[in-house]
């Protein structure tokens, strides 16, 4: 059999049919039951036109019809398009057209998200087979999926990953993680995120289960968190979990990966968690995951590097010359891991995807990360070339949330930064004299621009805050100084405070207060949560004190739906838990600003 993505894991089908695949909370699935699910649905994508080359749409939610949708599609020969059903209509919609989709899988859940055009298989309606509609073999030459990811130019690209590619990644796996417990995975990742690839496969490639949870938020609610032997996390998230005592009390290994890792982190890991073993991984999605990768020993004292390369890199400076070890130059990748390229944008791939000057009729990947090699050959990352940062493991091109920002009728000019976990956009309003004379928050505008951003962006990428400014600092040379943008002034500073007023609102202002860092009685009970400094980590720690304080269970799905003290308040004063009135007006008022609250530790580059 031919080595792609998922051959491994039909091999293990046959070997351990018995043996449990996936844990959800929606529902468990055998080797053998994920294998013959996959087996027929792939037929059914088949004969609906599903082949190489061809890109199959999933817009699945996270229960175990999502794997058997990727498997599926992966079966026909098809590469697989992971499309969140909680995205934006618009974004999915540019997705699927510019990926040349003409096949959407999908649930009855689901089906509603999915953008017009392609064809739309729904998992579940019984068709009948057409006879000889049967996959057809796949090839290392092949594309496995497409991710799309945010791009410089205000639109997002999608990047080709080769079966090939894959392969390499989970055989570097297996080295480096030689004598981990690998029987229970957490798969907390969105599939539009590539960590998704290392979780999903490297577990049913190699005999282990698949935990899957709505994201890293919900890890504690999953009533199989204790299957969770090994974790892929993003540094930002684990300091949430820890903060909460929310971490599976069975893990004994930790990848990081998504964002830089601090040597205190590591210690808390070792110290506070049953773990044994940490790493630290990283890679762009055009080089398959991950192009480094190594151990995070306990007894080290200096900052974490980004580990020795799995793969092949150079460290090169300006005119393309190899630096030294201790030298500072742009990271260029090559190796079997790199993908095809950018689809539809020959333009951007010729650009990114060099040849590569020392071996012929190769290419090379330009990352625009840079970075030096250590004496003992591990890779230190030192910054970027461009403005292209990570927010809790995402990939953001800042200009293309500037680009949307500007594009608002609302916006004269916008800049973007990250502050902390908290992705800040910065405006010149466009209405003559409106600009203000100081940097200030404005409800009004705040509401209306993240709601025409909140139809074109997922949630990682509309910003938390949005502060005004009379004029965007510019530099010596003419250009945006993004370090001279200020902070944002704190909420409510400009306007009346609506104060606790019951001992409900009281008691959560305390709460919140603690949590915040903020003095109880200069919180407005009107504020959302994230408006104030919040964000999803802290939900976590946000539900488990609530939940102590009134001695009635709070989940972190309750308070995607209450954003503020007195929707939280009426909500616990309702003797039945919950009226359709309060929960109807407080999901009305979070609308537009869920994308703030929902997990991002989990995501795509």
């Amino acid at each position: 059999m031919t080595a792609t993505l998922h051959s491994e894991f039909l091999e293990q089908a046959v070997k351990s049919p018995d043996a449990t695949a996936v844990y959800s909370d929606a529902g468990v699935l055998t080797y053998g039951e994920l294998n013959e699910r996959s087996r027929e649905l792939a037929e059914q994508l088949a004969a609906a036109g599903a082949a190489p080359g061809v890109p199959v749409g999933i817009c699945v939610e996270r229960t175990p019809d999502l794997l058997v949708g990727i498997l599926a599609a992966l079966r026909t020969g098809a590469c697989y398009l992971p499309l969140d059903p909680n995205y934006p209509a618009d974004r999915l919609t540019f997705m699927v057209r510019d990926s040349g989709a003409r096949l959407l899988l999908t649930t009855p859940a689901s089906r509603a998200a999915c953008p017009p055009g392609p064809t739309v298989v729904v998992l579940g309606d019984a068709v009948t087979t057409e006879p000889g509609a049967r996959p057809v073999p796949v090839v290392p030459e092949d594309t496995a999926y497409v991710i799309y990811t945010s791009g410089s130019t205000g639109r997002p690209k999608g990047v080709a990953v080769r079966h090939g590619g894959c392969t390499a990644m989970l055989a570097e796996l297996d080295r480096v993680l030689e004598g981990c417990d690998l029987s229970g995975i957490s798969a907390a990742s969105s599939v539009c995120f590539d960590m998704s690839v290392m979780e999903i496969f490297n577990a049913l490639c190699r005999g282990g289960a698949v935990v899957l949870v709505e994201s890293a938020v919900h890890l504690a609610e999953s009533r199989y968190a204790d299957r969770i032997t090994h974790l892929n996390v993003v540094p930002s998230v684990m300091n949430g979990l820890l903060d909460a005592g929310a971490l599976p009390p069975n893990v004994r290994s930790v990848v990081f990966g998504g964002e830089a890792l601090r040597r205190k982190l590591v210690d808390r890991t070792y110290r506070e968690t049953g773990a044994e073993r940490v790493f630290n991984a990283y890679g762009p999605t055009e080089g398959t995951v991950f192009c480094s990768f190594g151990p995070v020993p306990a007894d080290g004292t200096g900052e974490p590097t980004i580990g020795p390369p799995t793969t092949r890199v150079y460290v090169l400076d300006e005119q393309l010359r190899q630096v030294p070890a201790g030298a500072s130059g742009e990271l260029y990748l090559g190796g079997p891991g790199l993908a095809h390229g950018y689809v539809n944008r020959p333009g951007t791939t010729a650009e990114r995807f060099l040849p590569d000057p020392f071996r012929s009729g190769e290419r090379m990947y330009r990352t625009g990360d840079v970075v030096e090699f250590t004496d003992g050959g591990e890779l230190r990352f030192l910054g970027r070339t461009d403005h292209q940062v990570k927010l809790r493991g995402y990939r953001i091109e800042l200009e293309e949330v500037e680009a949307r920002l500007t594009a608002c009728p609302e916006v004269r000019e916008a800049a973007a930064v990250v502050r902390g976990n908290r992705l800040v956009g910065y405006v010149v309003p466009a209405a003559e004299g409106a600009a203000p004379d100081r940097p200030r928050l404005d409800a009004a505008l705040q509401s209306a621009v993240t709601g025409r951003l909140a139809v074109e962006l997922p949630d990682y990428m509309v910003p938390a805050t949005l502060v005004l400014l009379p004029a965007l600092p510019i530099g010596p040379g003419g250009k945006l100084d993004r370090n001279a943008l200020p902070e944002p002034p704190a909420a409510g500073a400009d306007g009346p405070l609506t104060a606790a007023s019951t001992p409900t609102e009281v008691a959560l202002s305390e709460i919140w207060g603690q949590l915040l860092g903020l003095e109880p009685s200069a919180i407005d009970v009107q504020s959302a949560f994230y408006d104030l400094g919040g964000d999803s980590l802290l939900l976590v720690r946000l539900a488990r004190l609530m939940t102590r304080r009134f001695e009635r269970r709070v989940r972190v799905p309750d308070l995607f739906s209450f954003r503020d003290i007195s929707s939280l308040a009426r909500w616990l004063d309702d003797e039945s838990g919950a009226t359709p009135e309060v929960v109807r007006s407080a999901r009305e008022r979070a609308g537009t600003r869920r994308a703030a609250l929902r997990g991002r530790g989990t995501a795509g580059r």
